[in-house]
């Protein structure tokens, strides 16, 4: 049921315009998703990554999240392991807690945190990660982006 509402959710919230990796092909059992990058949790904990690489990621994140508030919806889940970055956008996967309904006050906080203590379990830098993400989310919280209203690219083959 959880995978069924994982589908339901990722085709309804692709339709919406909300940033998730396109599926690629989907089959009874099964359903793949482009490269949507790197889970903020391996980049958190990458060895390879600069500082500033992973604050932007988190910036990102922060401003993704408050974007989908933005319009009435929230995740339901938003772990750090559930956003992934690809160097230019926040893409959200793993949505089998996703309601789609319109979300009210309490949804929206249990986003902001889950996604603080996801940030803060990361690694010794924790909180800074939490600090950039709920900058980035109160600053761009209650403005519409243009990005949820634009049609997606081209689903690749």
């Amino acid at each position: 049921m959880a995978f069924d509402r994982d589908r339901c959710s990722h085709h309804f919230l692709w339709h919406s315009g909300v940033p998730v990796p396109a599926i690629v092909t989907e089959g009874t059992g099964y359903f793949v998703l482009e490269d949507a990058g790197a889970s903020l949790t391996d980049i958190c904990k990458s060895d390879s990554l600069t500082a500033e690489d992973k604050e932007k990621a988190c910036h990102a994140a922060g401003q993704a999240l408050a974007r989908l508030h933005s319009i009435d919806l929230a995740h339901g889940r938003p772990a750090f392991r559930d956003m992934c970055w690809d160097g230019q956008q926040i893409r959200f996967i793993d949505l089998e807690y996703f309601v789609q309904t319109r979300a009210g006050r309490i949804r929206k906080a249990r986003d902001v945190g889950i996604a603080l203590l996801s940030a803060l379990s990361q690694s010794f830098d924790g909180l800074r990660y939490a600090q950039v993400f709920l900058s980035a989310y109160r600053a761009s919280r209650g403005r519409r982006s243009e990005y949820f209203h634009s049609p997606h690219p081209q689903r690749t083959k």
